[in-house]
């Protein structure tokens, strides 16, 4: 290996041409509003072992929730508190319209040996979606850079009914919980005067939370029929191209994601009073939204 000796003023020249180049962004509006309206479509799939070792099978029982779809509507506030730190807090909630979801139960490891199998309707429901972060932007020549971290809070409320008419009391329900600590970067890019791409990378670090009323089997408990927890993470990316006019900003947007728990703990609830643990496998759901919007700097 060959060391390539540093003269102490050419560390201190290096020192000051990184301070010259990146420095706090300029102050910008105080107080931002903004609103969203899009389309959402996502997969959501989790599955449990028969036994808290993980084995008899390693997958027991296994639900996939497919093409969740709905219009989604979102917010955001921004408020530039002091010099080039701010507050955000965003918001998004889909409402499913269409989808479906499917049951299956295996004897054997691997999803060998079906025992069951059930495909259901899942139209209706909701997917929602909270962050609230504290940010501090700085520019590298022309773009800037906005670390933030904060707190975030997702949820999933899913029902699984039959319209076919083969079961018409069948009105089931799973509602998750993704609640935890988020920390991302976002990045502003001017493409001219008015226009500009936004974007930006998000990780959640979350405790997930299932809980279910398996409405038709009279052998579980009700309202609560089994809950799963676990540990996980959700990883999210935006792209954003914006036009600027005056006091307002118009914007199309893209969102996509994919979160994923390790495994954990599904604990049953039957009637006869016993509570019954198993593995929980995992947790894993991916979605992807396109949305139209405007922000308004209200001073």
């Amino acid at each position: 290996m060959i060391l390539i000796p540093i003269s102490r003023r050419s560390l201190y020249i290096c020192i000051l041409f990184l301070l010259a180049a990146v420095h706090p962004a300029a102050a910008q509006k105080r107080l931002q509003l903004s609103l969203a309206t899009g389309y959402q479509s996502e997969d959501f799939r989790w599955s449990i072992a028969g036994s808290v070792q993980g084995t008899d099978p390693n997958i027991l029982s296994e639900l996939k929730w497919k093409h969740l779809s709905g219009p989604s509507v979102g917010a955001s506030i921004g408020w530039n508190f002091w010099k080039s730190f701010s507050l955000r807090s965003e918001f998004s909630n889909m409402f499913i319209v269409s989808g479906s979801v499917t049951d299956a139960d295996y004897h054997g490891d691997n999803r060998t040996d079906r025992s069951y199998y059930g495909e259901f309707d899942a139209k209706k429901g909701s997917i929602f979606s909270w962050r609230t972060t504290l940010e501090y932007a700085f520019h590298l020549d022309k773009v800037a850079l906005i670390p933030l971290a904060g707190f975030s809070l997702h949820q999933q409320s899913l029902h699984i009914t039959d319209q076919s008419g083969s079961n018409p009391d069948l009105n089931s329900t799973y509602s998750a919980r993704y609640l935890g600590g988020v920390i991302g970067l976002r990045a502003e890019v001017p493409l001219s005067d008015r226009f500009a791409l936004e974007g930006g990378l998000l990780c959640d670090i979350v405790h997930y939370r299932g809980r279910a009323n398996w409405n038709l089997i009279s052998t579980f408990r009700h309202p609560l029929s089994f809950q799963d927890d676990a540990n996980g993470y959700n990883l999210e990316g935006n792209l954003k191209l914006v036009y600027k006019f005056d006091k307002w900003t118009f914007f199309l947007s893209g969102n996509i994601l994919h979160g994923k728990t390790g495994k954990g703990t599904d604990m049953l609830y039957l009637q006869n009073g016993q509570d019954v643990p198993t593995q929980f496998n995992e947790a894993v759901r991916d979605y992807i939204r396109g949305g139209i919007g405007a922000s308004v700097a209200l001073f």
